[in-house]
């Protein structure tokens, strides 16, 4: 028996301990390529021989041998050519092993300016911090909390229903629940060693991707359930607050030559010698203007894409064309119950589901498009035992979505019928947590989800981009945020960049296509992500598609209403 690689982390949670595959060297492949063609050579020349001969048998066998020589042999060389091109071109896998280790030849001389303190730049720091004397992150909300929230301000909401007050005015899924898929979280456990320590005083739990329930287009899908000792790759099912807050606090303890500055970056400053690159950036804090230097810059200031819009082009790097910007707007909407289930009721909600409360998805329905229909389903446990409830739709407004427990019990209803009805355990758990309603203490946020955006900085002319400069996030790419694509996007574009870093001495200057350099190796990652997302939403009729685009466009992907009639 071949011994696994699992291994518990301090929560308690199986983990696996990731493969890295390394690419072949050159010369190796070239000689594993010689001898794989050389033998098929040979297997064919012997086959063409005997079938001079008489013996048909004989003849058949060796036609047979061939065959399977034949296969094996492409076997081999598509193997080759996996792990020598395209895991480390389309793929993290060859970068994560480097992600959090010292360089060899030492840190660059110089800082980093990370515009943005959100998750994507709070990440792309901790990768900095290897590679640079130090960074700093400008961000423009003061007093970013590093503990697990202890208190929480409501308000109500127009419609009379309880709601948090958010600290982060620009972050718009503050309270909304995530999925944060497996690159994230090997990414995080290389550049933080303390990462399972620090998230259990969060009050996370790891877990594999797991479903009581799941229905893909009105069609049931089998249960998904993996115990935490099994071999999936773990997730991290949380809210945005904590899971920000953990990576902030990690920053801070463990990265110490990373400091932060309150204030707004206002625009960039063109370095006067060279004039291909960033000399720093300007900032308004509460003390006035002031200039920071940088020995590069990178842009996580999220979905405003200020790089595109001002930044560059003010510094005198354009104007970057029109053509570089590509949106289309899926006009989403979801409302969002959080109920905190009280240790006592655990057991009792637990033992209405099939597999028990556990972290993670516990109900998950995707609309069916051969039906028109719009609106989608989510039920997840996180961190701290919240369970939260989501109902979205395409082409609606939140007036038009349940927000009650009385409301989400009619709506499931209403979205199935005789031949898909919904588990009688779903709603058991609507009628438990209806007759807990106040020990549950359920709150309510609503969110619209916006034009969604992709800056191709890769499609950018030669000497055009700063080459100390890079964009990460949804600076660079907003995707669908409900397909819990938008960290693991981030994560990429981070590795992407630390290779990069990795491959240049830290005495030589960054070369005058750096930037677009970085751009084009991480849309060869990313990419997928903006064509498969728009593919699906064009499916919906509320979408508005890409300037030149109908939702023609992405009718190959809607496939999953259709098998209903096979």
């Amino acid at each position: 028996m071949v011994a696994n690689s699992r291994r518990r982390n301090p929560l308690g949670q199986a983990q696996l301990a990731p493969r890295h595959p390394t690419p072949l060297p050159l010369p190796d492949l070239l000689v594993l390529s010689v001898i794989v063609v050389t033998n098929y050579h040979s297997t064919m020349k012997d086959m063409w021989s005997l079938l001079k001969q008489p013996d048909s048998n004989r003849i058949w066998a060796m036609v047979a041998t061939a065959s399977v020589g034949t296969i094996i042999a492409v076997n081999l060389l598509a193997k080759m050519v996996r792990r020598a091109i395209f895991m480390p071109t389309l793929t993290i896998m060859s970068d994560l092993p480097n992600i959090g280790t010292a360089r060899k030849d030492g840190r660059r001389k110089g800082r980093a300016v990370i515009c943005g303190g959100s998750i994507a730049g709070l990440i792309a720091a901790s990768m900095c911090a290897d590679h640079f004397d130090s960074v700093l992150i400008i961000e423009a909300e003061d007093s970013l909390p590093i503990d697990p929230p202890e208190k929480k301000e409501m308000r109500t909401m127009a419609n009379g229903l309880p709601t948090r007050v958010s600290p982060r005015k620009r972050v718009m899924q503050y309270f909304g629940l995530h999925y944060y898929q497996p690159p994230v979280l090997l990414g995080l456990q290389r550049m933080f060693p303390a990462l399972h320590e620090q998230a259990a005083h969060f009050g996370f739990v790891l877990a594999p991707m797991s479903f009581a329930n799941f229905e893909c287009g009105g069609i049931k899908c089998p249960e998904v359930y993996r115990p935490a000792d099994s071999h999936a790759p773990m997730v991290v099912p949380a809210t945005r607050e904590t899971f920000e807050t953990l990576i902030r606090r990690l920053v801070m303890k463990y990265k110490p030559n990373v400091s932060f500055l309150t204030g707004t970056v206002t625009g960039f400053e063109r370095e006067a010698v060279s004039g291909r690159k960033l000399s720093g950036v300007t900032v308004n804090t509460s003390g006035g203007e002031k200039f920071e230097p940088a020995a590069f810059v990178v842009d996580a200031t999220g979905a405003a894409q200020t790089s595109y819009r001002k930044w560059l082009t003010n510094a005198g790097f354009g104007p970057l064309p029109v053509s570089l910007r590509e949106d289309y707007h899926p006009h989403i909407n979801y409302v969002q119950s959080t109920w905190t289930i009280p240790k006592d009721l655990l057991p009792e909600i637990g033992a209405l589901l099939p597999y028990g409360l556990h972290p993670g998805v516990v109900h998950y329905m995707l609309p069916d498009l051969a039906k028109g229909e719009q609106t989608g389903q989510s039920f997840i446990l996180l961190e701290r035992s919240q369970l939260v409830l989501m109902t979205g739709a395409w082409g609606t407004s939140t007036d038009n979505l349940p927000h009650t427990i009385q409301e989400v019990r009619a709506h499931t209803k209403a979205t199935h019928d005789d031949a898909h009805p919904a588990p009688q355990w779903l709603y058991k758990l609507f009628d438990a947590l209806e007759a807990h309603e106040e020990e549950c203490a359920p709150w309510y946020a609503d969110f619209d989800i916006g034009a969604l955006s992709f800056i191709k900085y890769h499609q950018a002319e030669s000497g055009s981009l700063p080459s100390n400069w890079a964009a990460v996030g949804d600076s660079v790419m907003k995707v669908n945020p409900i397909y819990g694509q938008g960290c693991t996007k981030a994560m990429m574009d981070t590795l992407a960049l630390d290779s990069l870093f990795r491959n240049i001495p830290a005495l030589q200057e960054f070369p005058s296509d750096f930037a677009r350099e970085y751009f084009q190796k991480a849309i060869k990652r990313t990419g997928g992500m903006w064509d498969g997302n728009k593919a699906v939403d064009y499916g919906f009729s509320g979408t508005e598609p890409s300037k030149g685009e109908t939702l023609a466009d992405g009718a190959f992907a809607h496939i999953d209403g259709q098998y209903d009639s096979l």
